[in-house]
């Protein structure tokens, strides 16, 4: 095994050390029963976030998709990126909107927000450094020869 090889590896292994923490973190905000509370039943609305989760890469890989299939032009491709990135980060903001919104209302506790917040944190900071660690071309694809 080359020195690449094992660094890649190595990158992996953190983003999945990172994801998992996050989503442990997102669990225990909502399975939690935190003291001071009104009620003594577990909510769960914090889960929704995981939609955002699965959402957020979504626009950025289908530009980078579109970019090298090469569908579009050269000048196009500067903004399919760069509204892809606005869509991503609308994602992200509402990943962290919602559970201060949930909060606002009552319909969750202020620490179970807090929680979720923080495991935003870690999800969507694996998912960024996902592609900015995967993100470069390399001189080998899947569509070259071996």
């Amino acid at each position: 095994m080359d020195i690449s090889c094992n660094r890649t590896l190595t990158l992996l292994a953190i983003l999945a050390l990172s994801a998992a923490v996050g989503v442990v973190m997102l669990f225990v905000g909502c399975a939690l029963h935190f003291p001071g509370s009104n009620s003594n039943a577990v909510n769960w609305y914090g889960l929704l976030t995981l939609i955002f989760y699965l959402l957020s890469p979504v626009p950025l890989a289908i530009a980078r998709k579109c970019a090298s299939a090469e569908r579009i032009s050269a000048e196009n491709s500067n903004l399919l990126f760069e509204v892809c990135y606005f869509l991503s980060a609308c994602i992200v903001v509402s990943g962290f909107g919602l559970p201060a919104v949930l909060a606002r209302g009552q319909t969750i506790q202020a620490a179970s927000a807090g929680l979720i917040a923080g495991a935003n944190l870690f999800v969507f900071g694996t998912v960024y450094s996902y592609f900015i660690f995967f993100g470069r071309e390399d001189e080998w694809d899947w569509n070259s020869g071996f």
